[in-house]
């Protein structure tokens, strides 16, 4: 980390000071410090630090969660912009300030309810409060550069080992940045099973008060008979705690009988225990929320310091290998600007070739005649990637050939919905990986029908998503879960069963979280795999740890949902059964014949969607040319 000087020091304290509302609902002026202080990298471990602490004593709780994300969103945007250059420019700031403080204002508040009004109303404040933060970050821009004129910022050198060694420094703080956000979120946030003794004592004031103050026999009560009276009201509200009502049997007889107003008195007792007990659980949600949100920004200082670990692992191969690639090319009349050899991946397990090449003379050569040449020179199988060029002809184009896995894969589904609904709630992706491994998942949603389908897809599609974008995949996992209980109208539940099967080492991974058995059947063995975890949605903080088994030639894979176990009359014993005696191989009719034999069992309504896949693992016969 950077050493601070003191003046950059007094910038990041102000930022803290600075994060105080305006008109009760905006803080532009604490969101504009932040941005114009952001420019300056020398600030960004502690900046974020420091205004999280602001936010938290100046703004209240119901608006926290909006200029966190501000925050959040600054952060990330100007990572994502820097990739490319040395920093975000003053411009490039000021939209990005704006247009964050205008979509969060109108996105929070819209989550109160959606009418013409409110959104009217949403977009004249929103509006405001961009032109006042716009403003003020150009003002603070001005002052902080004139504060900190001594103090240059250094270039990145053009040496490509410094440009990643200043990348994982930038990295690395980030992620610092997000942990200790993540660390102080976490901080003294205990679920309460009861109301407290201030909360208590409070309630009591509040019903004596508005029954007692002005009844003809207060004096009675509360100076003669002081000590039997506030025992006896207490006592009430602690049934109340214990109870969730009271009545007359509740009451103590003295009291009763002394009390004029007794059915007003329990009447109220009634109401202010119940807002305090709906206060109570409103106050755990929050905490709750506020533990996911913690958990989210824990997972992305993970997922960053995770991309900054592959930067420092991954290693250029021998340069024998690089020589032998271009002695083999220049033969077949192709000219080598530029050839470099990595080794990714998990363990650094798949080799991948990067080429900037071109024809010298003669006719062009096709990208797969170009990996065969390439595959015969190294000894192993290569491939060309998705995204590469088809043909190589006069002008320099960049090629990328990775190793080609050992394993493939065949795989079939067979899925029938609950009987009575139009749809399957179950959802389902085999999902292939830049990193040579296949995701087969399988999501079980709340209930049946369309509602339950559009909860499985919607887990399902985000997995796919992040999983794409380069997260891991237990880091994907608790992010879906801390969404899921940050949901506003309603909590969600799904169960997701995760197959990870490595098609370079035929290593795979079982996590299952809230999901039925999930059976491997080699000839006529059958090993089942289960898992005690709970769905998706229920706790911020989830079990997705997973098993691994080694797979071979012919093994085949079968997931299910609930819904095809529970016909069976024994469960999975029943299916490992009709596993075993199965001679079918071809993975579609496996799994059509696994689900007709859960419809043939007695019961005349099908009670759940029920979904069957089925992934047969197979080696390629040739690996190496």
């Amino acid at each position: 980390m950077r050493r601070i000087h003191i003046r950059q020091w007094m910038v990041i304290l102000l930022c803290g000071f600075a994060q105080q509302p305006i008109a009760g609902m905006m803080n532009p002026l604490g969101i504009a410090w932040f941005g114009a202080a952001y420019m300056w990298p020398e600030h960004r471990s502690m900046l974020p630090v420091v205004s999280l602490i602001g936010m938290a004593a100046g703004i209240p709780e119901r608006m926290l969660l909006k200029y966190l994300g501000i925050l959040i969103g600054i952060m990330l945007i100007t990572y994502i912009l820097e990739w490319k250059k040395a920093w975000v420019s003053q411009q490039e700031m000021l939209l990005m300030l704006s247009l964050l403080i205008l979509s969060a204002g109108v996105g929070y508040g819209l989550a109160g309810g959606i009418s013409t009004e409110n959104f009217v109303r949403q977009m004249r404040i929103s509006t405001l409060e961009a032109v006042i933060g716009a403003a003020a970050f150009l003002l603070f821009y001005a002052v902080m550069n004139v504060f900190l004129k001594n103090m240059p910022r250094q270039l990145p050198d053009d040496d490509r080992e410094d440009e990643a060694r200043f990348i994982r420094c930038r990295l690395d703080d980030m992620s610092t940045s997000f942990r200790k956000l993540s660390h102080i979120m976490k901080q003294d946030m205990p679920e309460k099973e009861k109301l407290s003794d201030e909360e208590m004592a409070q309630a009591f004031s509040e019903v004596t008060e508005r029954m007692c103050a002005q009844c003809g026999r207060r004096e009675h009560c509360w100076e003669k008979e002081y000590y039997d009276t506030s025992h006896a009201a207490y006592n009430l509200l602690c049934a109340f705690s214990e109870q969730g009502q009271v009545g007359r049997r509740e009451v103590p007889s003295g009291f009763r009988r002394r009390c004029i107003n007794i059915d007003a008195f329990l009447k109220e007792t009634n109401r202010v225990m119940q807002m305090a007990s709906m206060n109570l659980r409103w106050q755990n949600r929050l905490n709750e929320n506020r533990l996911a949100f913690a958990g989210q920004m824990g997972e992305i200082a993970e997922i960053i310091e995770d991309l900054s670990t592959e930067l420092c692992e991954r290693k250029e191969a021998s340069q024998k290998l690089s020589e032998l690639i271009i002695h083999e090319l220049e033969k077949n009349r192709v000219r080598i600007k530029r050839v470099t050899v990595t080794d990714e991946g998990s363990q650094g397990r798949r080799q991948k070739i990067y080429m900037l090449v071109k024809m010298r003379k003669g006719p062009g050569l096709t990208a797969k005649a170009l990996a065969e040449i390439v595959s015969r020179a190294a000894g192993q199988r290569f491939v060309p990637e998705k995204d590469s060029p088809g043909f190589i002809g006069k002008k320099y184009v960049t090629f990328e050939l990775v190793e080609d896995t050992r394993y493939r894969l065949i795989q079939g589904v067979a899925r029938r919905a609950r009987d009575g609904e139009p749809v399957c709630g179950d959802s389902y992706a085999f999902i292939y990986l830049d990193s040579g491994q296949v995701l087969m998942s399988l999501s079980d949603g709340m209930g049946s029908g369309e509602k339950a389908k559009e909860e499985s897809e919607m887990m399902i599609n985000l997995l796919e998503q992040m999983v794409d974008t380069g997260f891991a995949r237990r880091s994907a996992l608790r992010m879906i879960n801390s969404m899921m209980m940050m949901h506003g109208d309603r909590q969600l539940f799904s169960s997701m069963d995760l197959s990870v099967i490595d098609l370079y080492t035929g290593i795979c991974e079982f996590i299952k979280i809230g999901a039925s058995s999930t059976f491997i059947k080699r000839g006529n063995k059958v090993e089942c795999v289960t898992s005690g975890s709970l769905p998706m949605g229920v706790f911020p903080e989830m079990d997705c740890e997973g098993v691994s088994r080694n797979l071979f030639d012919s093994d085949v894979i079968v997931m299910v949902t609930d819904g095809v176990v529970n016909r069976f009359r024994h469960g999975s014993e029943t299916i490992c059964d009709l596993l075993s005696d199965m001679e079918i191989t071809n993975p579609n009719a496996m799994a059509a014949e696994i689900l007709n034999e859960a419809l043939d069992m007695p019961g005349e309504v099908q009670p759940d969607d029920m979904t069957v896949l089925v992934c047969s693992v197979c080696k390629k016969v040739v690996s190496v040319l």
